[in-house]
């Protein structure tokens, strides 16, 4: 059985801090999207210690689904190496504001410490 780490700020958890997401009234059609941009990520350097994102965009459906995507310049890996990181290799689980918890990301560290988070939610 995996061991569920949480990871992140204060609560520990890998990704967006949790806000509270109200889809507006104008947004009510099924095909619509709440864009979220620079709400505040935290992702993985490329020794997997937490560090805060500088950019990210999250965008919610009105149905749930959600995508989440961070990016920052972080410290590299020590193995001058680029390095992945996704819940099979960490445990941990991804937050999508108005999308929940998720175990569907996958992040990647350049060699030169650019690192990107995409995580992906359905409700």
């Amino acid at each position: 059985m995996k061991k569920m780490v949480w990871l992140g700020r204060a609560a520990m958890i890998l990704s967006v801090v949790a806000i509270p997401l109200a889809i507006p009234a104008h947004a009510a059609s099924p095909n619509a999207a709440v864009h979220i941009d620079n709400a505040g990520c935290t992702l993985l350097d490329g020794n997997g210690v937490p560090t805060a994102a500088t950019a990210d965009r999250t965008v919610v459906t009105s149905s749930g689904n959600g995508n989440l995507n961070c990016t920052a310049q972080v410290t590299p890996s020590a193995s001058g190496h680029a390095a992945t990181f996704d819940f099979a290799s960490t445990g941990l689980l991804c937050s999508v504001p108005g999308g929940g918890f998720t175990d569907k990301w996958h992040e990647t560290v350049s060699a030169s410490g650019n690192a990107t988070l995409s995580c992906h939610s359905k409700s």
